[in-house]
């Protein structure tokens, strides 16, 4: 797991072990604010002995950016702290949760010990937490998933957008549209850092390049995919709308983008060949 400070205060840490997912600590001078936690226990417990070692009281709040195992499972093990999350993020859990827990402890044995905690403070929209010598905006941001959430730090002017900015945009948990005003409201925020929900943080310089990069694929991929089922094409023919032909590296997260984008093109398929586009839990 990687650790990096980003502000005075402030930590961002990377799972090495599960496609790059992103988690924070927030340091103030009444306590701390955890954004986030991993799937994986043990990279929880290691993000929880930090958060205490910083001396600076208790962990008040966990933040969740949304309601997926890979940001949620380890927040059993912060059950001192107040679980705040966007209240559409407390429904999801309660109706997909468990049943996608149990399916991820099958195929992972390491996660056995983990138990689904839901959100014990909730927010309908926009929201915040002053504590100490911090102030956060909490901020709806759908799109990747109806509940998502970004933290946006006043003071230091960083910003950790969750799921809403990774590498590639994911689609098949939300709505594309959603997704596109999402990122131009982030955009209007501006901010010195960005924390994504997978991969490394952007410096900000680089995120108005992101943002635009991003909405200029999910733009993309819809019009490229419309075009071919109104062509009647078979779902063999998305194989021709490459990742780079819309504008996007495969490098990333060690080549899994590649791999969501497939799951944006067949997503697309089937939301325009059926007139809707369904939402759910992972």
């Amino acid at each position: 797991m990687q650790r990096e400070r980003i502000a005075e205060g402030i930590y961002v840490f990377t799972c090495e072990r599960y496609f790059e997912v992103t988690a924070g600590v927030i340091v103030t001078t009444e306590g701390v604010i955890v954004i986030d936690t991993f799937p994986f226990p043990a990279e929880s417990q290691a993000l929880r002995e930090f958060a205490e070692s910083q001396r600076a009281g208790p962990i008040r709040y966990v933040v969740l950016t949304h309601s997926h195992g890979d940001h949620s499972y380890g927040s059993f093990l912060f059950p001192e702290a107040d679980f705040v999350a966007q209240d559409a993020c407390r429904r999801l859990m309660q109706k997909f949760g468990q049943a996608a827990l149990e399916r991820a402890k099958q195929e992972t044995p390491e996660l056995a010990p983990v138990h689904l905690r839901l959100p014990n403070i909730t927010i309908a929209g926009q929201g915040g937490i002053h504590l100490g010598n911090r102030s956060l905006d909490l901020i709806h941001v759908p799109g990747h998933t109806p509940d998502g959430l970004a933290v946006y730090v006043r003071e230091e002017k960083v910003l950790f957008a969750g799921d809403a900015v990774m590498p590639i945009p994911y689609l098949p948990h939300g709505d594309p549209e959603e997704f596109i005003q999402t990122l131009r409201r982030l955009k209007k925020l501006g901010g010195d850092h960005l924390v994504q929900g997978h991969g490394r943080p952007l410096l900000r310089g680089e995120v108005d390049e992101v943002l635009d990069q991003n909405i200029a694929y999910i733009k993309q991929v819809q019009k490229r995919v419309q075009a071919l089922v109104e062509k009647g094409a078979p779902p063999e023919a998305l194989a021709t709308i490459t990742l780079e032909s819309c504008g996007m590296s495969r490098m990333p997260l060690g080549g899994l983008v590649d791999q969501l984008h497939r799951a944006n093109l067949l997503f697309l398929y089937q939301r325009f060949r059926q007139g809707t586009a369904p939402q759910g839990e992972t």
